[in-house]
């Protein structure tokens, strides 16, 4: 992906809904070139076009429905790491969404913690036990955030964490966009069980403003087979196992 591209997903993501001339003028390019920039994403399925806009795709269930494959495929490697009894914490997003749907259908006696109603959502025909942290809902990722979910996520045991990321790069570790969900992360991974990491390989050599984790936080991660070498040889240099749908 060019790196314009890039720098738009980013200003999309933080703005939702952001007008052509208004990126033209702060990338410095053409409005022409603007337009061909989202034609190209989003026939990727990274935005939405309207007259004169570029619209973000940040609603949970347009995302999920996004690269279904391969979340699905890191969904599966994910649940083969868990055994009856586990209580795990699952965090928001998309991969772990897919987690989540995997586990109900599997009937796999385990207890999920979670503060995102999406992912509980899954769960709810299946025979596990969820329990949701309470907060403040973000509306657009159907995450609880806050001091009441860090007070819960501080209160409860668990032996198993997943988590998503936005990006990562060897220097800066696991970054995020999202401040409050940044913490939330941090506090179930300061727990030091099994942390584990599920993102796709496009999410690597990406740079976020908030830090996530650092190599030492986590024990495994979940990702594709178009993983770049650079990224797997460091993370394997930090004795992180690697696994690959």
């Amino acid at each position: 992906m060019q790196r314009r591209h890039q720098q738009i997903l980013e200003r999309l993501e933080s703005k939702g809904k952001v007008s052509v001339a208004e990126l033209a003028q702060w990338l410095g390019v053409s409005g022409v070139t603007i337009r061909k920039d989202l034609v190209a994403l989003e026939q990727l399925n990274r935005l939405r076009r309207a007259h004169g806009f570029a619209l973000a795709l940040n609603d949970l269930n347009q995302r999920i429905g996004n690269n279904v494959s391969v979340k699905e495929a890191m969904a599966r490697i994910a649940l083969s790491l868990l055994t009856a009894g586990d209580t795990l914490f699952i965090e928001a997003g998309s991969s772990n969404a897919h987690l989540a749907r995997e586990i109900g259908r599997s009937g796999l006696d385990v207890t999920v913690v979670t503060p995102c109603l999406y992912v509980a959502s899954e769960l709810k025909n299946g025979p596990q036990e969820v329990v949701v942290l309470g907060g403040v809902l973000q509306k657009r990722s159907e995450c609880l955030v806050g001091p009441l979910t860090r007070l819960g996520i501080s209160s409860i045991n668990v032996n198993k964490v997943f988590i998503g990321i936005d990006g990562y790069t060897p220097q800066q570790g696991f970054t995020g966009r999202d401040v409050m969900r940044a913490e939330n992360i941090r506090l179930a991974l300061e727990k030091r069980v099994g942390n584990v990491v599920i993102a796709e390989s496009d999410k690597f050599g990406r740079l976020f403003p908030f830090n996530v984790a650092q190599h030492a936080d986590i024990d495994t991660v979940i990702t594709d087979r178009l993983l770049a070498q650079e990224y797997l040889a460091v993370l394997r240099q930090h004795d992180i196992r690697v696994l690959m749908a």
